[in-house]
């Protein structure tokens, strides 16, 4: 075959002389492409733009996540998927306490920094399915599993422990004691951290937005004191998000 395809360049008498060392050095960069792109070339999440790429970008990207609009500023995002733009299932975001700033070169350090006191934040938008109103969360989802009843601390959260055989073992939930508005106080915030035996501790949180997306953040058990604040300016902040979409309708 490859005869037959050298000969139509080449006289069939001439193309042995040259074809071997021709074919050989093909091989030979076919090879190096290959084992560059292996080791060196972009991985499976890099194509999928799930891979950490940040940018200082302050243009807005609009999306649809659950059937809610959002316009967020670029240098937010933590991945190429999440500035795409139109419909996702999901969007990863990140900000640094205790103001919400976002990614910077000049901040890059601390973006990476993932030890006990990290001033990270990350926040996940997800598309989901929920009928449960949040201030039914804790009594339906949490409480069975507590042991014991909760204390409360100084920093207007009361505490509670796991059982050490449930699926939140090594860990513990707070909820927040608001004292807003009625309508706050039905809703506290939760927090499930990893306890303090833990050598990195975290936190999570969850708010649903309407039934079909969902927002949680996660930050070191260091500024758990910040809970307020924290869950106050993301909730603001997503809020801006979505009403920066419908000012673009």
């Amino acid at each position: 075959m490859i005869k037959r395809l050298l000969s139509r360049a080449v006289p069939e008498h001439e193309w042995p002389i040259w074809a071997l060392p021709a074919i050989m050095l093909g091989s030979f960069v076919a090879s190096g492409f290959l084992f560059y792109l292996f080791y060196f070339g972009p991985g499976i999440r890099d194509l999928q733009g799930l891979a950490y790429a940040p940018t200082d970008d302050g243009g807005r990207v609009r999306i649809e996540i659950g059937g809610t609009l959002f316009s967020v500023p670029a240098h937010y995002t933590r991945n190429g998927r999440s500035r795409r733009g139109g419909t996702l299932d999901h969007a990863s975001l990140h900000a640094l306490l205790p103001s919400l700033t976002p990614w910077h070169d000049d901040y890059a350090d601390a973006f990476l920094d993932s030890g006990a006191a990290s001033d990270l934040l990350t926040i996940n938008i997800r598309a989901t399915t929920s009928d449960l109103p949040e201030g039914r969360i804790f009594k339906a989802i949490y409480q069975p599993y507590i042991a014991g009843s909760g204390q409360v601390g100084d920093e207007g959260l009361q505490s509670f422990n796991f059982r050490s055989n449930s699926p939140y073992a090594g860990k513990q939930i707070f909820r927040g004691l608001k004292t807003g508005s009625a309508a706050e106080r039905q809703h506290p915030p939760l927090f499930v951290c990893d306890d303090m035996s833990n050598d990195n501790p975290t936190c999570e949180s969850r708010f649903n937005l309407g039934n079909s997306a969902q927002v949680s953040y996660v930050f070191k058990r260091a500024h758990l004191s910040q809970w307020e604040a924290i869950d106050r300016d993301i909730r603001e902040m997503i809020r801006n998000f979505r009403a920066a979409a419908r000012r673009q309708n």
